[in-house]
């Protein structure tokens, strides 16, 4: 089985979640991730049925029996500084989130 999750990209996921675990434990977290992908690797190599149609939106519910759209209202938090003051950075108001940096894993 082929790693997809190497220890340097699991350890800087760990990181930007600011997630503590003890090395066995992590360990041990990184292999089950890559049973898991091995498992999603041979699911993707099962060919589908052709006689299938794509399902683009889950299931499909006639209007009848759909649920109306609420409309979109804007209702503020009314504790907005209790969870700014929780935060570790903030800038004019907003959240800071540490940057992500992207890769393509396999």
């Amino acid at each position: 089985m082929d790693e997809l999750i190497s220890k340097e990209i699991f350890d800087e996921l760990v990181q930007t979640g600011r997630i503590r675990l003890e090395p066995a434990e992590a360990e041990k977290i990184r292999a089950e991730m890559n049973r898991q992908m091995e498992v999603i690797r041979q699911l993707e190599a099962i060919p589908p049925d052709e006689s299938l149609r794509p399902v683009i939106h889950g299931n499909p519910y006639p209007a009848e029996t759909r649920c109306a759209l609420r409309d979109d209202t804007v209702r503020p938090f009314e504790n907005a500084d209790a969870i700014i003051r929780e935060v570790p950075a903030v800038r004019d108001g907003y959240i800071i989130s540490p940057d992500i940096q992207y890769r393509k894993i396999g």
